[in-house]
Order: C-alpha cells, then structure tokens, then sequence
C-alpha cells in the first residue's frame, strides 16, 4: 500500500475532468505506452521490431509473409509484474495484457495483407491508501480506492509488396479505439455514522492515422527498414459527445539489421515518437513531451532439437515515456532475452521473452518526498503463438 503523498502525487485529471490517483509511474496521463512489440522483438530489445511483420509497425515487413505460402495467425499474453517505490513505501501490482493480436494472408507471390490489434496506451491501475478528512469538525479515517481499466487500442490493415528480395514497401491504415473506466471510493472507518462513497467514469476513444513503410537490402547481410505513421484527429468521448480533441501521435522508426556473421543477426533502432500532438486531449494537468526510442539486439542459432533449432536473443532499449509525474520526466531502460523454437513440423512457431525494466523520474522539483522520487521496477513476461495452417 502506498501512502497517501504517493497517490496524491500521483493525481491527475483526464478529459472531462475526471480526477484520481494512481499507484504508478509508468501509467500517468492516458497511460504506458507498450512499444506494439511481438514477443519476438521484444526478445531482442525491439531492435529489429522494423523488420517484424507481427509488430505492427512496418507495413513493409508485412510482405514478409508472402513466402510463407499460407495464412498465419499470431497471439501473444504479457503479464507483468510491477513494483512502485515512493517515500519510502512500495506497493506490487500484477498486470495482465494481450498487447498483440495478428493475422496474414499472402497475395500472389510477393504481396501479404495484415490485419492486427495491439495496444497502444494501456492505462489499467490499481491503488488503495488511507487518508484523513475533516468532517464537522471531526478527523475522520477513511481508505481510498482508485482502478482504473482501459486502452488506446490499434487496429490497423496492412499491405506489403516486394518488388524484389531487396527492396519492400507497403501502406496501412489505422483505427484508434478503446475506453478509460475509472472507478474510486472512499471507506470509512467509522461505518456507523458515515457511508461509504463510490463513482465511476466511462471515457471512449476514437481516432485514425495511417502509415507507410520501406525495407532496402542495399548489400548481402545488411538490411535498412524505415517507417512513418501520421497520426489524425483522436476524440474523447462521453455518451457520444465529443469532450476533447488532438492529434494522434506521429511516429519515425528507423533500424539496421546485420546478418553477415553466419547464425548470428545484430540490429540497432532509432523511433521518435511526438506524443505531444496529444496536448489537449486531457486537461492542462496531464503534461505530455515527445519521446525517443534506441534499441540494440542479436539473435543467433542455439541449440538444436531434432531437426529444428532454438533461436536464442538478447536486447536492450532505453526510451522516453511521454506522460510525467509532477514537474519530473519519466524514462525507461529495459533488457530482454527470449527464445524461438518452431512447433508441428514448423506449422506453428513458439516465442518466450523476459524483460527487467526500470522507470524512473528525471528533472522536477520536489527532492526525496514527492513524486520526482518515485521510481518503478517491472518484469513481463512475453508468450507468443504463431499458427500457420
């Protein structure tokens, strides 16, 4: 259980001004941001997410599936396991997300089409802290409670084209979508003269964009794959009136991937992510700043089994969370490690990835009592199925 300046500092108030407080450091604002990485990628750092047709932020690397020759499906379950320290308390919380959600269809020899679902923000909290109140001139002891469930979801329909083995483009649309519930209450400690307090709050979400995507194999080995996603018009909405309106975040991807060591491929990435172009979408208090994305990784051939081989991969990534606490910045750095094995005579494929990260506040003001304090530890753990029947 946190205390009561955690929460405190840890209010904000969302569109329509709906208020609460949060047992978080990485879910300020509309929420975390989960990277829309597969299990794959996110072995690797995200590293080489560019080149990956189910990370679904390359349209080109949808093409990728053309030569699989059959429909694929792919599903992936990240529980995560968080811990958030603040004045000198610390409070656990289990997550559990479908951050990925995937299905391909090749068309013709060189051509695939992609429909996905990931989650974009994820802004699901709970927290519960004591506070006192001054009722008629009496303190009175009461426990709060705030939960929060919801996302910013990404529905996006991709197409991928290679005109060669070297060279991949493709274009996507994209629907954004999803609800923030929000449901608080107060206790009293004294339930004899005073009742309990509870509400709840219901935001949706609706917006689109669209993205466009490259893939260049400019010599044997070495492979470069960039993608632009511009975001449109993203609502907030309450009982199908329009509360606030922004933008939808642009995002600049760029990675390199090596795989001129035999058994062994290395990747390096770069995003730039303009959450700021959300400014306006919640009040003045939620405080949004764009944020980069670097990311290194390798995966390489391990051992084998039968006549399939383990892929083995490693990776490490430091990014920019775009919502804060209080006056302070949040940044993220992670290391992953995970592995790949085909299933069913390589009709199914199973990904496993762990990830250690560690969130932090930079800047603010406040010193060791406050929110410019407070910092989060968090393992998830990544499943991933592929199917191809």
């Amino acid at each position: 259980m946190l205390v009561g300046v955690l929460a405190l500092s840890f209010a904000m108030t969302a569109a329509g001004g709906t208020a609460g407080a949060q047992g978080t450091v990485s879910g300020q604002g509309f929420g975390y941001p989960t990277g829309q990485l597969s299990t794959s990628s996110l072995g690797s750092g995200g590293s080489m997410a560019e080149f990956d047709p189910f990370s679904p932020l390359n349209p080109a690397s949808v093409a990728m599936l053309a030569g699989w020759r059959r429909p694929s499906f792919f599903f992936q379950y990240d529980p995560e396991f968080r811990r958030v320290t603040a004045a000198g308390r610390s409070q656990n919380t289990t997550l559990t997300r479908f951050p990925v959600v995937a299905i391909g269809v090749p068309v013709g020899a060189r051509g695939a089409v992609s429909l996905s679902a990931s989650t974009l923000l994820d802004r699901t909290f709970s927290t519960t802290f004591t506070s006192e109140t001054s009722i008629g001139g009496d303190v009175i002891s009461a426990t709060e409670s705030i939960e929060s469930r919801g996302s910013v979801a990404d529905l996006r329909l991709a197409g991928g084209w290679g005109f060669t083995n070297a060279f991949r483009v493709g274009l996507a649309g994209h629907v954004l979508t999803g609800e923030n519930r929000l449901v608080s209450g107060r206790t009293f400690a004294d339930t004899s003269s005073f009742g309990n307090v509870a509400d709840s709050s219901v935001i949706d979400f609706s917006g689109v964009a669209a993205s466009a995507g490259v893939e260049v194999r400019p010599i044997r080995g070495v492979g470069i794959a960039a993608s632009y996603r511009i975001g449109g018009t993203l609502r907030t909405e309450r009982n199908d009136s329009t509360l606030t309106s922004a933008k939808a975040p642009d995002r600049l991807g760029v990675s390199l991937r090596i795989d001129r060591v035999a058994g062994a491929a290395f990747g390096v990435s770069y995003a730039r992510n303009r959450w700021s172009k959300l400014d306006g979408l919640g009040s003045s208090e939620v405080r949004v700043s764009d944020g980069t994305d670097f990311a290194l990784g390798a995966e390489v051939v391990g051992p084998r089994y039968g006549n399939n081989v383990i892929l083995l991969r490693l990776g490490g990534r430091r990014r920019d969370l775009p919502f804060g606490v209080g006056s302070a910045d949040v940044r993220e750095t992670a290391f992953s490690g995970g592995i790949g094995a085909p299933l069913a005579g390589g009709r199914a494929l199973f990904d496993l990835a762990l990830q250690r990260a560690s969130r932090t506040t930079i800047g603010g003001t406040g010193g060791g009592t406050d929110a410019a304090s407070a910092s989060e530890r968090a393992w998830t753990l990544s499943i991933g199925f592929t199917v191809r029947p």
